[in-house]
């Protein structure tokens, strides 16, 4: 397991980027990425509050050190070895509950996410492909599924949906 972290950045204006821990299988390379931990934040002091307060540049600068150093503190944490451990045992107790009807939990699963008909289809054929009748293999499924994905957005949304699914199917048992 290769432990880091995914930043995205805001492309409509909004001056807000995300910090994401991301999980990578060795095995697989399929990528989980754990969005409860996310860090979001406004950045560059282009996006402080407006309104009638005139921010001054020292008030911006210092908005943006803090800015800098939360993400150098969530960076630290998210490649510390003791995060990475505990979120594996957190991964590895959901996802080993066993899965008894497959379409029906995936159609549980996939109804509570919103995936839609042919994603729906899609994770319970990599499901099945998989052979591992875990909510583990749910996961394993829906990261699996996330490669196929030609829009890279898309892929990396459906990829976050990736642990919720194990989660939503562990506990359905």
């Amino acid at each position: 397991m290769f432990a880091g972290f995914e930043l995205s950045n805001s492309e409509v204006g909004g001056g807000a980027f995300t910090i994401t821990p991301r999980l990578v299988v060795q095995v697989c390379n399929n990528g989980m990425k754990i969005t409860k931990d996310a860090l979001r934040s406004i950045h560059l002091g282009s996006k402080m509050d407006d309104g009638v307060i005139r921010w001054s540049d020292d008030t911006q600068q210092r908005n943006l050190e803090l800015v800098r150093a939360q993400t150098r503190d969530a960076v630290a944490t998210f490649l510390d070895v003791d995060y990475v451990r505990q979120a594996i045992q957190k991964i590895e107790a959901d996802a080993e509950a066993p899965v008894a009807d497959a379409a029906a939990t995936i159609e549980h699963v996939s109804k509570q996410l919103r995936f839609g008909e042919v994603r729906t289809a899609a994770v319970l054929d990599h499901f099945i492909r998989g052979g591992q009748m875990t909510a583990g293999g749910i996961l394993n499924a829906v990261t699996s599924v996330a490669q196929t994905i030609s829009d890279p957005d898309d892929a990396a949304e459906f990829e976050a949906s990736a642990i919720p699914a194990m989660q939503l199917a562990a506990a359905a048992v």
